[in-house]
């Protein structure tokens, strides 16, 4: 099994913090924070958690500007935040949403929900982050443009796009996840490419575009 997955859980209610901490950590790493100011402190000195449960009403930081300063730190980037909170108004739930939290949930809470929807925005969270990740990669490499034109002349757009991925040096998983396609149909897609190019593995792929 690999490593457990990192939430902070910020509430000045020490019996929640507590209910939440028993619901949670068979799941996951805890770090409890008892205000914003306590949670900023631990993330800015800390590794990056791969999500946050944050509480609105909390004296001195509230929650929004907890959240706000959140957003600041780069080293968060990315990382998904739930509201997590007893305000149960609906202009609180949509300003909540607006300022960039991926959920909002009201107490008291059904422990099964919560538990599905922390998996469930964690595993979009690590996603985003891939994402992320890919672009800036294929921002910072690049491909022989005159020898990619003369390789890719027969293919549609679409297949050009897994060609050059594939010559950058994406798996099928990195390339599925930059496109948003299945991973059937990048599967599908790259067996296309090496029939029109007479290939059949990446390693003849590459020897054909640095041959050209």
């Amino acid at each position: 099994m690999g490593e457990k997955s990192w939430i902070m859980a910020i509430d000045d209610d020490p019996t929640y913090l507590g209910l939440i901490e028993e619901i949670i950590g068979e799941h996951y790493n805890v770090t409890l924070a008892t205000s914003g100011e306590q949670a900023l402190d631990i993330l800015r000195n800390g590794k990056t958690p791969d999500l946050i449960l944050l509480d609105i009403v909390m004296p001195g930081m509230d929650g929004y500007e907890t959240f706000e300063n959140i957003c600041d730190m780069e080293t968060l980037s990315g990382i998904p935040v739930i509201f997590l909170t007893g305000k149960t108004n609906s202009e609180d739930e949509l300003a909540g949403l607006r300022l960039g939290a991926q959920d909002y949930i009201m107490k008291p809470f059904v422990r099964e929900n919560l538990l599905e929807r922390i998996r469930l925005r964690i595993e979009n969270g690590k996603h985003a982050r891939q994402l992320l990740a890919l672009q800036d990669r294929l921002q910072e490499i690049g491909v022989d443009e005159e020898r990619f034109s003369a390789l890719s002349r027969g293919l549609t757009p679409t297949e050009q796009k897994i060609a050059r991925m594939i010559i950058l040096g994406f798996d099928n998983q990195e390339i599925s996840l930059q496109l948003r396609y299945s991973y059937r149909y990048v599967k599908n897609l790259i067996t296309g490419v090496y029939d029109k190019l007479n290939v059949h593995n990446r390693g003849q792929l590459w020897k054909l575009f640095w041959s050209l």
